[in-house]
């Protein structure tokens, strides 16, 4: 990962309109999509036969339109899983038009709500199988992807146990010499699920973690990559522990609030009211909301507004500095790029949100989270843990037979 801001250049281009949304949008139809579980942190994480996520979205048009959906079985790279046993063209799609309502009276930049559960609609009653799942809103004649979201359906064939310890890198400098060792230990029960075969312990190889919700940034622990500081431990038998010892904890995620019209007026470019963001490279911050945005509802004032993120580095620090935030999934992108105004020696982007309260940071390209926003122990983020097991059965499949969570401490010492 890249280690700081150096060899400073001026970037050229501008962000424009963006929109608000947990995950991909393709088309102007469509104002944000939101898919939501009852997790920490709200990670999408549906269960087999129990718990759902809620999928909502936001469409900015005249009338409503009959949108069709689909949910897509992928493998845990996210690649379309190939066989038609387990991705077929009749399985996990909606058999009925979705429920939607009109938006709050005045609000503006939208006209309809969309909102289902997943699984809980007709055609997508239950998933038949757990694993990686992409989430397609398409057009009336299934013909274009107007969205799509990442979720996942997790089973509890295994029940996984999360610990999370502050370590000290030594070849490493301050700040990024501050890490989480994080472990995942696992028993594979002696006891075989009705129904199902029993679980093949050289194909159970691969965990992977999310902090927060940082979906597109997972880190993998694999017993079949060699790498100096993941391992797994008693692998091929029952008792598992999956480790790696280096994930950043980053710091407390920035916060902007929109939710006030008073101190954030209706048409006008919204600037933020304390001033520019800066380098945080040293210092640790407030707590956050693990990255969760909280949008207005129920109001006019529910709607969307052009909002400037700007940011001061001394000197200008890099040509790729990038905003995240659940607007646009903590999803590092070009989209999202700020430019360099030599007249006011900011970075600048502007982006419209739906009013609410936003968790964001920025990046410097897609992999460095430390540089501009510093890396504490202190910072207290929830992590999730899949385990996947690769299924021989059906032309072979991966499954997520085990899901847990756990908190970092947020403790000042490490070892």
């Amino acid at each position: 990962m890249m280690k700081a801001v150096k060899c400073i250049i001026v970037l050229a281009m501008m962000l424009g309109w963006g929109s608000v949304s947990g995950q991909e949008v393709f088309s102007e139809r469509i104002m944000g999509l939101r898919l939501i579980g009852a997790t920490e942190a709200k990670i999408p994480v549906a269960e087999m036969d129990g718990r759902p996520i809620t999928v909502e979205f936001d469409v900015n048009e005249e009338m409503p339109a009959n949108y069709r959906v689909r949910a897509l079985h992928c493998d845990r790279d996210w690649k379309l899983t190939g066989t038609t046993f387990v991705n077929s063209e009749t399985a996990n799609r909606a058999k009925v038009p979705i429920a939607y309502e009109l938006a709050p009276a005045g609000a503006q930049g939208y006209r309809f709500l969309y909102r289902f559960k997943l699984p809980g609609i007709a055609g997508i009653d239950r998933f038949a199988q757990s694993g990686n799942y992409l989430l397609e809103v398409l057009d009336e004649e299934w013909n274009r992807v107007l969205a799509r979201g990442r979720f996942f359906v997790v089973e509890r064939t295994v029940r996984p146990v999360l610990k999370v310890m502050n370590r000290q890198l030594p070849s490493e400098i301050h700040p990024w010499n501050k890490v989480h060792r994080v472990e995942v230990g696992i028993v594979i029960p002696e006891n075989r699920v009705e129904g199902e075969p029993p679980l093949l312990t050289p194909l159970l190889t691969t965990v992977d973690l999310i902090k927060n919700r940082q979906l597109y940034h997972p880190w993998r622990i694999d017993a079949n990559v060699f790498s100096s500081t993941t391992f797994v431990e008693g692998f091929g038998t029952s008792k598992l522990k999956f480790i790696i010892e280096n994930v950043q904890p980053g710091n407390e995620y920035r916060r902007i609030d929109l939710r006030s019209v008073n101190e954030y007026p209706e048409g006008m470019q919204l600037r933020p009211r304390n001033g520019a963001d800066v380098s945080r490279t040293l210092q640790s911050a407030p707590k956050d909301n693990n990255g969760v945005a909280v949008l207005t509802t129920g109001s006019r004032y529910a709607g969307y507004v052009p909002f400037q993120f700007e940011l001061i580095l001394d000197p200008p620090g890099s040509d790729s500095v990038i905003v995240v935030g659940d607007f646009n999934g903590w999803r590092p992108s070009d989209d999202y790029r700020l430019r360099y105004d030599e007249e006011t020696r900011r970075y600048k982007a502007t982006v419209t949100l739906r009013r609410g309260f936003y968790d964001y940071q920025y990046t410097v390209g897609n992999d460095d989270w430390v540089s501009i926003e510093g890396n504490d122990w202190r910072t207290v983020g929830v992590y999730s843990a899949f385990v996947y097991y690769h299924d021989p059965r059906y032309g072979g499949f991966d499954r997520i037979v085990g899901f847990t969570q756990g908190m970092s401490s947020g403790g000042a010492g490490g070892f």
